[in-house]
């Protein structure tokens, strides 16, 4: 027997998952997870990544993925200490499970959300006050993806508003997702990226090997590439083959570049377009395109990249757009697809 379609298998398991139930009922294993998970994490008040004995209550409530993502965190950690001991490390304080860097007094669950094809998402409410202080208060989006009959959590997504957040969730702050927005080595250490700016703007990004063995290649800043705006930055996946690299050639249009490893060479892939004919349709209706943004947030595995994505239209006082986390899947040959997209945080 041919296995079934994803597309169909999701719509079969949502059937038998809404079956005969109550709204209420049928997001309440999603909601069950969101609480033991969040009550644990809090509990623990931990600053920077979990330490051996926080990740061993931890790691049953999480995905594989995001459990892998944290122990390598924790590996390049111990690298960074190795190699300079007289640094700070990353990811050795602050809330990584939180929009504010402080970290949280006050939580309560707000509104699970389900659907075929998404993951499974539960809104937390969330409070930061020192004694004397103005209350700081925002959301953040906890997402679940099932496994064998159990929500697991894959992902923080982080609702403050405030400037400065090291990255829109808890993924983009861990390897595979770290911004690098100035001169760097990669992961491996194998190659090396240079910043070349005009002022403020980005005149060009390049790469070459680490150990200069070859002449260094560029990512972005050909004559005819319009400047990169602020900021810009450079995202490595897990296994330092593949790179993004984001642009905005203004405030108000951001684009992402996306090159992968051939042999010894950086070659592009061409990103997908988003939305193709809904945009083709608001163009037919004299629709106006005002803003779009592709930002590279964080790979959500080796060979899967995840972006925010942004596009306003007008005519007139009429507007519509969409914003999304939409993930773009490079495969072997260098094709990019677009295998799942999901909504951006609202509010409540």
């Amino acid at each position: 027997m041919k296995p079934l379609a994803p597309l169909l298998a999701l719509t079969l398991a949502y059937a038998a998952f809404t079956t005969g139930r109550s709204p209420e009922e049928r997001l309440a294993p999603i909601s069950d997870a969101a609480k033991t998970f969040y009550t644990t994490l809090r509990a623990e008040r931990i600053s920077g990544l979990p330490s051996e004995e926080q990740m061993k209550k931890l790691s049953g409530l999480l995905t594989p993925g995001l459990h892998a993502a944290i122990l390598k965190a924790r590996a390049e950690q111990q690298e960074q200490i190795k190699k300079h001991p007289d640094d700070k490390p990353n990811w050795i304080e602050g809330d990584l499970f939180g929009s504010l860097f402080e970290g949280v007094t006050q939580w309560e669950l707000g509104s699970a959300f389900f659907a075929p094809g998404v993951d499974g998402t539960v809104k937390v409410n969330l409070t930061y006050q020192e004694a004397t202080e103005k209350p700081t208060k925002w959301t953040d989006i906890l997402v679940f993806k099932q496994r064998e009959e159990k929500w697991l959590l894959d992902d923080i997504r982080m609702g403050g508003e405030w400037a400065f957040k090291s990255a829109d969730s808890l993924r983009g702050r861990l390897p595979g997702g770290w911004q690098a927005r100035e001169d760097h080595d990669s992961p491996d250490e194998k190659w090396h990226v240079t910043f070349q700016r005009d002022g403020e703007v980005v005149s060009n990004i390049s790469i070459q090997a680490a150990d200069k063995s070859g002449l260094p290649h560029l990512l972005f800043g050909a004559e005819s590439s319009p400047a990169g705006g602020v900021p810009s930055w450079v995202l490595w996946n897990p296994d330092s083959d593949l790179l993004a690299v984001r642009l905005g050639d203004s405030p108000r249009f951001t684009r992402t570049l996306i090159f992968r490893l051939v042999g010894h060479e950086w070659k592009k892939v061409e990103m997908p377009v988003f939305y193709a004919e809904e945009k083709k349709t608001m163009a037919g209706n004299g629709f106006r395109e005002t803003d779009s943004l592709i930002d590279a947030d964080h790979w959500y595995d080796a060979n899967t990249l995840v972006v925010k994505y942004f596009s306003s239209w007008a005519n007139g006082d009429d507007g519509d757009g969409y914003s999304k986390y939409i993930s773009v899947q490079i495969s072997a040959d260098g094709k990019a697809s677009v295998t799942e997209a999901v909504d951006t945080p609202g509010k409540d």
